[in-house]
Formats: C-alpha cells, structure tokens, sequence
C-alpha cells in the first residue's frame, strides 16, 4: 500500500507532507496499547505524530520542534481488540503491526490473513518474551518479526502509574524502520533505486554508528533526506533510510 498524502499548512505557505499511517493489532491483553504507546513516544521525539486510541492516555499527540525523521509525519492507530478492527480502518492504512505475546503467537495468523485481504502490510511484534520462546518464533510461519519486548516488571510498572516505559531507541526504532521500508540494500544500490525512482525511500545497514552521518551526506549532496535509526541487531548498529522529496 501507498504512502498517503495529507495537505498540512505550514507558517508561511501551504506544504504537501507525507503522513505514515500505522495501527497495533491485536487479542486483548497482550500489551497492545503498551507497544503502540512506546512507539508513539519514540516517534513524538523526532517528528509530528498523531496517536488514537487507548494509547491517547499514555501519549497525546504532539507537534515537535525539530524533524529528524525523514520529512515523514506519522498517524499511530492503538486499535480496539480483535481482528475487525483492521478492516474497519485498512484504507486509511499503511502498516499494521499484530500484537502478541509467546502464549498466543498463533493468534497472528487470523490478523495476517485479514491485512492481508485488505491489501495492508503486516509485521509481528511479539511482547512478553522470554528466550524459552526463540525456538518456536524462529520457526513460526507467519508475519515478518519487527521486534519483541522482554517482560519487564519496569514496564508494566510504568503503565500501570499511567506512564511511557522509559527504553533505549533501539529497542523500538525496529518497528519504524519495518514500517518505511523493509528491503535492506547496499548504499550504492539504495542511491541508484532513488536515482531511478524504482524506490521512495531506501534502507541500507550500517555495521559502525561512526558511518552514518557520512552515508547521510551523501544522500544529501545527491539531493535526499536521511536520517539514522538505532536497532536491536547484533550484527550491525542501526540503519541510514533516505528518501524522494515530494515533486
């Protein structure tokens, strides 16, 4: 599905901006709204994010001062529980991404199945993990992982006070990268896909963090917005994703 495009006006003149749309998926009591309000912190940080839903109560939508998330802003859709929520909203969707904890990893499934229908992207994120399950979601069949999330007794400590759990960037950027593009390309070949618009906006993986601001550069000097997102990875430290301007 296509990035939509919203028309938001600016101090001086009207600007097209390009907006993200995302939703959190999934069975009641899997943390769901908990997820989609770390990503909605995490995102308020860098640019302009609107949150609805549950997770309004953790995080409100914000206007921020800087923007260092590629000229994207972003619409984070905490959904109500069950699999009918996703067709409810799929038009105005661009990625969803199903909610589960290792006990109902299965339940995946039925959302995948149903974003699928809709023609919506779908991504798993799994909450509540504990390494007595890495066998079994390394070998499960079903949506692409983005990221899971260690049970905490910090986080749910957090929630229940009525606050965002307090995590490293890169414990959530994963969902964010997923959500803009999920192809991993070589720089050169991530220039050449902006060059020849086969692309909007291209991933590429950095081993050393010292790297980025260089490879951001060059996106800039050919003409491209970049910015840099940590990762969870033990291969590599995060990631540099660049994109098209609007015409």
């Amino acid at each position: 599905m296509t990035t939509k495009l919203t028309q938001r006006r600016g101090h001086e003149n009207e600007r097209e901006s390009v907006t993200r749309r995302i939703a959190f998926a999934g069975d009641p009591n899997v943390g769901k709204t908990t997820v989609a309000a770390l990503v909605a912190a995490r995102l308020a940080e860098r640019t302009r994010v609107e949150v609805t839903g549950e997770a309004t109560e953790l995080v409100p939508s914000r206007e921020a001062s800087t923007d260092d998330a590629l000229g994207i802003e972003w619409a984070v859709e905490d959904c109500p529980p069950g699999v009918e929520a996703i067709g409810a909203r799929a038009e105005r969707l661009d990625t969803v991404f199903v909610v589960t904890t290792p006990e109902t990893l299965e339940s995946a499934l039925r959302y995948e199945r149903c974003a699928s229908q809709h023609d919506v992207e779908c991504f798993l994120v799994v909450n509540r993990f504990d390494e007595l399950a890495r066998d079994r979601l390394r070998t499960f069949d079903g949506p692409t992982l983005a990221e899971y999330f260690y049970e905490k007794e910090r986080i749910s400590t957090a929630i229940g006070n009525g606050c965002v759990p307090e995590l490293s960037a890169r414990a959530v950027e994963a969902i964010l990268i997923e959500a803009l593009q999920s192809e991993r390309q070589e720089p050169k070949r991530a220039l050449e896909a902006l060059e020849r618009g086969n692309q909007s906006i291209v991933n590429t993986e950095l081993e050393d963090r010292e790297k980025a601001d260089s490879l951001i550069d060059s996106f800039g000097a050919a003409g491209y917005t970049a910015a840099y997102f940590e990762c969870n990875c033990h291969n590599h430290d995060g990631h540099v994703l660049a994109r098209r301007q609007l015409p």
